[in-house]
């Protein structure tokens, strides 16, 4: 009995050694310089361009989590963009909001033939590979646009893009923390 109270309390000692993840290193996150798009009007709001319609967001159910967990957003200076950060639950789920972000209609964005992925994105290569495509279509398409994805870019170049935009903005003003 002694025996195991000794172990039970050498080993609980240990949990509370672990510190939890902060927020902004959880997920895969992505900064983006986009234009503003709607008119304005009841059915069509004005929103980042990459922003799926409020009526189409509307939960659906899915086998797993959503591909955008949550998302922040800052007018730029002259209020003709938006400097967002998006949170996805990981790579693939970014690959599919940027495939089905291509698709709609009112992108205006040809995306040329991508390699197949897998539903796990285990093909890393394929993955990779076709978010790039993804990436250089959408930045040569819509003008000003400019996508980062963290560990890719460092945060002082996103810094210098996103002051070009709006001169006082700071990474301090939060993370978004997805529900």
């Amino acid at each position: 009995m002694l025996r195991t109270l000794v172990t039970l309390s050498v080993f609980t000692v240990t949990l509370f050694g672990q510190r939890s993840v902060p927020t902004e290193y959880m997920y895969h996150r992505v900064w983006v310089v986009v234009p503003l798009t709607g008119s304005g009007a009841t059915g069509d709001p004005i929103r980042p361009m990459l922003l799926p319609l409020p009526s189409a967001a509307s939960p659906q159910p899915t086998a797993g989590p959503p591909d955008l967990l949550g998302y922040q957003m800052q007018l730029s200076d002259d209020g003709k963009f938006a400097l967002v950060e998006f949170v996805f639950h990981s790579p693939l789920a970014f690959h599919n909001f940027l495939a089905k972000a291509a698709t709609s209609p009112s992108a205006g964005v040809a995306v040329p033939a991508l390699q197949a992925i897998s539903a796990d994105g285990s093909n890393l290569r394929a993955l990779a590979a076709n978010t790039a495509v993804l990436k250089s279509v959408f930045e040569s398409s819509v003008p000003g646009l400019k996508l980062f994805e963290r560990g890719k870019t460092t945060p002082a170049e996103i810094l210098l893009e996103f002051r070009k935009r709006k001169a006082d903005y700071s990474f301090a003003s939060g993370s978004v923390r997805p529900q």
